[in-house]
């Protein structure tokens, strides 16, 4: 038989953050757009997604240097 209280203690982490990274990733893609349906915003939209993305894995990067340098195994909790 296999023990589910790992898998479901590491979704109440996992979830919620998740949820919290999309409701911020759609605030900030929607910020400064007036109307999807123009090219200029759609360039903008694209542009700031991008530097989402590049935030985010700009922080995942530095939370992973940061294990390392204080000892830690490097890994993200997986």
């Amino acid at each position: 038989m296999v023990d589910s209280g790992p898998q479901i203690k590491q979704a109440w982490v996992v979830v919620p953050v998740l949820l919290l990274l999309v409701v911020g990733g759609v605030i900030a893609v929607q910020s400064g757009v007036a109307a999807s349906g123009s090219g200029y915003n759609l360039r903008q939209l694209g542009g700031t997604l991008a530097r989402v993305c590049l935030r985010i894995v700009g922080y995942v990067v530095a939370l992973l240097i940061l294990q390392y340098y204080i000892g830690l195994r490097p890994s993200l909790g997986w």
